[in-house]
């Protein structure tokens, strides 16, 4: 099928979806699922967590179809999309490990830590509203699993200096954590 003949597909195809034809949102899905899905997997090995990103994809370009300018083919769109929900989902599973690697969390409170994006959003803004050089080394000690030595090399600073921040740093996560 050439070019001219798959964007004259497409648009007809985007026209019948923006007027809430039900068959064309069938035939949207089973044409684009498992391009998408290809395209998560091979970024994502998880085969169900694959398969919940590509319904978001379709989701939120169902959502935004309204928007949609049509300068790049649906399917440029489509997989457009699909890098941000990817990228979503490592900052999410990113966050969950922040969370659960900061051994500050387990003298905080005893609230439940089932909701881990919430638990990260507060993380979030008690390192916002940190120093930033205790920020940091928490970050590149707890999240990025770098040893002192190791941080003190990159920071040219002594070891005993950098450990003596990261007690201090640990301090004021638990006051500010406290304070939220």
């Amino acid at each position: 099928m050439s070019d001219k003949i798959r964007l004259s597909v497409d648009r007809e195809l985007i026209a019948r979806l923006r007027q809430g034809d039900q068959v064309a949102s069938r035939e949207w899905f089973e044409k684009y699922h498992p391009q998408l899905l290809k395209l998560v997997l091979y970024k994502i090995s998880n085969h169900q967590d694959a398969e919940e990103i590509v319904q978001e994809v379709f989701i939120n370009c169902l959502k935004h179809l309204p928007v949609f300018n049509e300068k790049a083919s649906i399917l440029t769109w489509m997989k457009s999309v699909a890098r941000h929900e990817i990228a979503d989902y490592y900052r999410k599973k990113y966050a969950k490990r922040a969370v659960s690697t900061i051994p500050l969390l387990d003298s905080l409170s005893s609230e439940s830590f089932d909701d881990a994006s919430v638990v990260a959003k507060k993380v979030g803004l008690v390192l916002k509203k940190m120093r930033k050089d205790y920020r940091e080394l928490l970050l590149l000690k707890y999240v990025d699993g770098k040893r002192v030595q190791l941080i003190a090399q990159e920071l040219r600073r002594s070891f005993k200096s950098v450990e003596a921040d990261l007690f201090r740093a640990r301090k004021d996560f638990k006051e500010i954590y406290a304070e939220i």
